[in-house]
């Protein structure tokens, strides 16, 4: 009750739930098309490199066009740009509608488009984030907004599951484009607002690269690559030990992600009570741990059983790691955006170096190895400061 009381007292900006509105239907139907992303590509593909090489492409393009997204958002303001990143997932789901008729082409077509829904999306959704969450209660803020989305991510593997189960990929894809459309609604209630983002191209490098900035560079590179892991690989690993079966994998996700929505309302409520960077120490040294078990995995009990450990691994980690996110941004004053590009890049450069590594280990170790990877990998995070 004393929990309940405590949550009653957080308030929230109309902007701020306006934002967080669209981003709950983005995500919804996200979800649902994402969840089995890399398994449809390995099925189209026939071979990992080929999942590796459309990831790598896609966030290495995404990464050396940040800052020229970040100077648009600039000129076309927040609002704008949030929305005109929405129009381009049509095209993006389209790729994936027509897939199997030409995967060189639909390749292409969807990692021009993924780059540029990231660039006018991401770095405006931050920056408005950093901008109208509140200091003092942030992370219960941010607890509950990512427990509604639980909610609707719950429901997003097993509705997947069952499509897939009885109908295509197609099916898919068409969901997710509706729900995008749909998400557009919230942003024209979103107060305009623009950020001058200062930098020029060049100038963006040569702060990423900078002495000042190393420590948090290497901390976003890390969750970059533990990022792409849990992304690309998992899943993949999870999809051939439950025989390859969508609903089985559809329904063990929603249990695993409705223990995960229960476990993190407690955590955000800590998270204004408790050392925001003794929770990261925390969080990352739990999170290297459930990689490190995922490597003995061998049933559908193993990995629900190390699932929910990494859950609530993941939710003292990544509340807290987004709270500090959103903290450091908002106190950069008039350069929140110019530190939004700078994470963004470096979560993205993590992403990219660690699937170059990962592609050359595979020629010689099993998938599991990955996971040792990304556990060494998420003790890095607590470079953070």
């Amino acid at each position: 009750m004393q929990l309940l009381a405590q949550f009653k007292q957080v308030r929230f900006s109309k902007g701020l739930i306006s934002l967080y509105l669209n981003k709950l239907l983005l995500d919804f139907g996200g979800n649902i098309f994402s969840i089995f992303l890399p398994i449809f590509l390995y099925q189209q593909y026939n071979d990992i490199n080929w999942v590796i090489l459309y990831y790598l492409l896609g966030h290495l393009l995404y990464v050396v066009t940040l800052p020229l997204g970040a100077q648009l958002m600039s000129k076309i303001g927040i609002r704008k740009a949030l929305i005109v990143s929405i129009f381009f997932r049509l095209p993006y789901f389209a790729a994936f509608y027509f897939f199997p008729n030409d995967p060189f082409l639909y390749t292409v077509l969807a990692i021009v488009t993924i780059t540029m829904i990231r660039n006018l999306y991401w770095i405006p959704f931050h920056t408005e984030t950093a901008k109208l969450s509140d200091k003092k209660t942030r992370g219960r803020q941010l607890s509950i907004l990512f427990s509604v989305a639980s909610v609707l991510s719950i429901a997003a593997p097993l509705i997947a599951g069952f499509i897939l189960e009885r109908w295509s990929f197609a099916v898919v894809t068409v969901i997710g484009a509706t729900l995008s459309l749909i998400s557009i609604w919230p942003l024209l209630y979103l107060p305009p607002s623009k950020e001058e983002f200062s930098w020029r191209y060049l100038e963006a490098w040569k702060y990423f690269f900078h002495p000042f900035n190393r420590r948090m560079v290497f901390a976003y590179m890390s969750d970059g690559l533990v990022n792409i892991v849990n992304k690309i690989f998992w899943p993949l690993f999870i999809f051939s030990i439950l025989d390859e079966k969508y609903a089985a994998m559809g329904l063990l996700t929603a249990g695993i992600l409705l223990i995960g929505m229960v476990l993190r309302l407690f955590i955000g409520n800590l998270l204004d009570r408790w050392h925001k960077h003794k929770l990261l120490r925390i969080g990352a040294a739990l999170n290297a741990s459930a990689w490190f078990l995922k490597t003995i995995v061998i049933s559908g009990f193993h990995i629900f059983l190390v699932s929910t450990y990494h859950a609530l691994a993941l939710i003292i980690l990544k509340t807290s790691l987004q709270t500090l996110v959103y903290e450091k941004a908002a106190d950069r004053g008039h350069y929140v955006d110019e530190y939004t590009v700078i994470k963004e890049m470096a979560g993205s450069f993590g992403r990219v170096l660690g699937l170059i590594l990962l592609a050359v280990l595979l020629l010689f170790l099993p998938m599991q190895s990955s996971f040792v990877v990304a556990g060494v990998a998420a003790l890095f995070v607590n470079l953070l400061r």
